[in-house]
């Protein structure tokens, strides 16, 4: 057990929408935030269709991205790139800044992280899903808990343990279930989003943050 090389790169991609997204998310207008995360959900997007359908063009960004980073089961498709960016483009329609940014930690961070460390160290497997590690999920739940109370902090407001807690624990147990590995790119940033909507309410789909 150990992690190579080519899964270290792929998510350290993997990890960059939640380092350079955070900004945009924090400190420009929404229509901003829309316009950045539509336009690369129209490139992911495109990169996918072109690959189902064998279009021959080059796209720009999401071309790099997949060269990089798809998965063994991602050879004519780039699915869990795709999901995620529409998931994200939806969420930041309809959500309020702080939904938005919490969704986006939960899913790069703590995704990332559980890759990491679960390819490294091994170790016992969780018994409905063989692929995925006791201590890879564990440290799942710990980031996704530091990345919501981040995202709390960052916005100058004061989490309720418990309740970053159960959204963490939620995120985590989705992320654990045995399907397709592409389809925790929408499970996990929108169950975030939605359980924190549920908490807290807001308006949906303002026009501003």
């Amino acid at each position: 057990m150990g992690l190579n090389k080519r899964e270290l790169i792929r998510k350290l991609w993997h990890v960059s929408p939640g380092i350079l997204g955070a900004p945009i998310i924090l400190f420009t207008p929404r229509w901003v935030t829309l316009l950045v995360v539509w336009s690369l959900a129209f490139l992911y997007t495109l990169q996918h269709l072109k690959l189902l359908r064998g279009w021959k063009f080059t796209v720009p960004i999401a071309e790099l991205s997949y060269r990089t980073m798809a998965r063994e089961d991602e050879r004519d498709n780039f699915l869990g790139s795709f999901l995620f960016w529409v998931t994200m483009g939806i969420i930041c329609t309809v959500f309020p800044k702080l939904v938005a940014l919490s969704a986006l930690w939960v899913s790069t961070f703590g995704d990332c992280f559980n890759a990491i460390v679960g390819q490294a160290l091994g170790g016992p497997r969780i018994p409905w899903n063989p692929r995925k590690t006791l201590i890879g999920s564990a440290t799942m739940f710990t980031v996704s808990v530091l990345a919501l109370w981040g995202a709390h902090r960052v916005l100058s407001l004061n989490p309720s343990w418990s309740l970053i807690a159960g959204v963490a624990l939620v995120a985590t147990a989705l992320e654990s279930l045995p399907l397709r590995s592409a389809y925790d790119e929408f499970t996990v940033p929108f169950a975030t989003a939605f359980l924190l909507w549920l908490a807290y309410g807001g308006p949906l789909l303002s026009v501003t943050w």
